[in-house]
């Protein structure tokens, strides 16, 4: 892992890998824009830490690198000090984290996710690399005084309701992309013989949806779509949709059925920086009777004293963070 630091006040970049103890990479589903955590050693008397002149500030730019890859590019947002010789704690967020602080508004029809990913972007400056392309053209959004991020998510979700299909953004550098979510990490797998230290099973209904009746604009019924075995057995826990011009309302609706969440908590060594939020992984343990395929809903990696930890929320299916107006 290689850490540097860039100035604000005078652009300038150095390495101060040798000065941190512990570095931390995290990320959700649902947080969107990840974060990155350094503890750097506070010993002014060190004339090797005293040589790097360790002032970082708020709103100096820290990038990590793993394998002479670039896994993080953020500000630092906060600094916690503990004590005059010991350490110092940096936390920062990629930049996905200006895209959930600049708030919009605007009108689109017509116009598909992914032009309006781009209209928004132009109109604040904002690099973009990789869109992915729905070629669903939306009948008409309206955005008053949302995020951007919300507002490229609320694109994709509409979107989603006709492909059938998953998105989510995510930061390359400086650059803003989005993607189909659930890109299965290839060649590795979590497995109980080779890196799973610990894990833990869950299921919940909390977010269990087992009937969504379907309206017009008029507010007339007129559709309903259910899962019979979930209402039998949990009882009614119902959605409304109203239709929308060019999208399917009986798929639609279908794609907003919910069942019971399984859940899986797992520690993780010999980390691998592809297993991301929004990812999925094989797992094999039989402690928790898990063999297939999961979906990464969170991640934190951890690296201290040369090794790479993980600690992994998995989930049985393939969650996007859907967004309305």
């Amino acid at each position: 892992m290689i850490i540097k630091w860039t100035k604000k006040s005078n652009k300038k970049t150095y390495n101060i890998t040798k000065a941190v103890g512990t570095v931390t990479w995290s990320g959700s589903v649902e947080q969107a824009a990840r974060q990155a955590s350094i503890t750097v050693l506070n010993a002014p008397n060190d004339p090797n830490i005293k040589k790097l002149k360790l002032n970082l500030a708020v709103g100096d730019v820290i990038a990590l690198y793993e394998d002479g890859k670039n896994i993080f590019y953020g500000e630092i947002q906060t600094s916690e000090k503990k004590g005059e010789i010991g350490t110092v704690t940096y936390n920062a967020t990629d930049l996905l984290g200006h895209l959930l602080r600049i708030m919009h508004k605007g009108k689109y029809k017509k116009k598909t996710a992914e032009r309006i990913t781009q209209l928004v972007c132009k109109k604040y400056g904002i690099q973009t690399g990789t869109i992915v392309k729905t070629k669903k053209a939306i009948n008409k959004i309206i955005i008053d005084g949302s995020s951007i991020y919300d507002t490229i998510m609320i694109a994709y979700t509409k979107a989603a309701k006709s492909t059938g299909k998953k998105y989510m953004c995510y930061m390359k550098g400086k650059k803003f992309c989005t993607k189909v979510k659930g890109t299965v990490v290839s060649g590795y797998s979590l497995d109980e013989k080779k890196n799973i230290v610990s894990s833990s099973y869950e299921e919940t209904i909390e977010n269990m949806v087992d009937q969504v009746r379907i309206y017009n604009d008029k507010g007339k019924q007129i559709g309903v779509v259910k899962n019979a075995g979930h209402l039998k057995r949990y009882g009614l826990y119902q959605e409304i949709y109203t239709k929308e011009k060019g999208v399917n309302a009986k798929k639609a609706a279908k794609n907003m059925l919910a069942g019971v969440e399984k859940k899986v908590n797992a520690e993780i060594i010999n980390g691998n920086i592809k297993c991301t939020a929004g990812s999925g992984v094989k797992v094999h343990d039989k402690a928790t009777g898990l063999d297939g395929l999961f979906w990464i809903d969170s991640d934190t990696h951890t690296w201290e004293g040369g090794k790479h930890t993980m600690s992994l929320e998995l989930n049985f299916k393939n969650i996007m963070d859907k967004k309305t107006t």
